[in-house]
């Protein structure tokens, strides 16, 4: 009887082959729990580091110590201090300056608010204030105004041209309507000349539309709308040169091209 023909390959290298087949797999677990650890210490290192950090955001060692309001003339630190919301003992990681500018600047008196740190745990807030140029009066109020027409405190400051109105001035932080007797009041004072506008004692604008001007002389100026404004100061400046000395009540530069003197 004769044998079947022998098996076909090679043992040994089948052998060969499971093997670097097993190695293969415990070199994947190995570099899967490689990575798994690396995971594992990388999330405990940033728990550790975000638990020191609120250690530390909620000590003593970053607390605001002091605040320093600089360049106030008319407003109050206290006013300042209040608007920037910035208690003694807050954390200075959390500080949003940013946000402490806008506050101040919401106040009415303040033209712009710079908030710096001086350290880590002190903060200058520098502070430049809106500058009055008028003095709105009316319904026995007085209410002073910058030259963007915005009212920004009560009261007076001496020298200053007044603005005479049928009603009370606005609030502090707020504005006359647009086109309306106190609007074209600071329209007109901001586009005069420099010369003229130093003669300007007073504005009287009771209606929209009919502003008189009163000189330092006593004389009045008939201006109507705050429009064509440098053909009015033109015209006016023309009847100031040629009256001289000589004394009239009134100017009449509602028509710069045809101005009118009254005796």
């Amino acid at each position: 009887m004769t044998d079947g023909p022998p098996p076909s390959g090679d043992p040994g290298r089948g052998g060969r082959i499971d093997d670097r087949i097993a190695e293969r797999r415990r070199e994947v677990r190995r570099e899967r729990q490689l990575r798994r650890r690396r995971r594992t210490v990388a999330v405990a290192v940033t728990v550790l580091v975000l638990l020191a950090l609120w250690l530390v955001e909620r000590s003593a060692l970053v607390g605001l110590e002091s605040v320093e309001v600089v360049g106030l003339e008319r407003l109050d630190e206290a006013e300042v201090l209040a608007a920037a919301d910035l208690e003694p003992g807050t954390s200075t990681l959390r500080l949003r300056l940013g946000r402490v500018e806008r506050r101040v600047e919401a106040l009415p008196l303040v033209r712009e608010a710079t908030a710096r740190r001086l350290d880590p745990l002190r903060v200058r807030l520098e502070v430049t204030e809106r500058a009055p140029v008028l003095v709105a009066r009316g319904g026995g109020e007085e209410r002073l105004v910058d030259r963007t027409g915005l009212v920004i405190a009560p009261g007076n400051v001496e020298g200053l041209p007044v603005v005479r109105l049928a009603e009370v001035p606005p609030e502090p932080g707020e504005q006359g309507p647009r086109g309306g007797p106190l609007a074209e009041a600071v329209t007109t004072w901001r586009e005069l000349s420099g010369p003229i506008r130093a003669e300007v004692v007073r504005y009287d604008a009771r209606r929209p539309g009919d502003l008189d001007l009163r000189l330092r002389s006593g004389v009045r100026v008939r201006f109507g709308r705050a429009e064509r404004i440098d053909e009015k100061v033109r015209a006016l400046g023309a009847v100031l040169e040629d009256v001289g000395d000589t004394q009239v009540s009134a100017i009449d530069v509602r028509a710069p091209a045809r101005p009118v003197v009254i005796p």
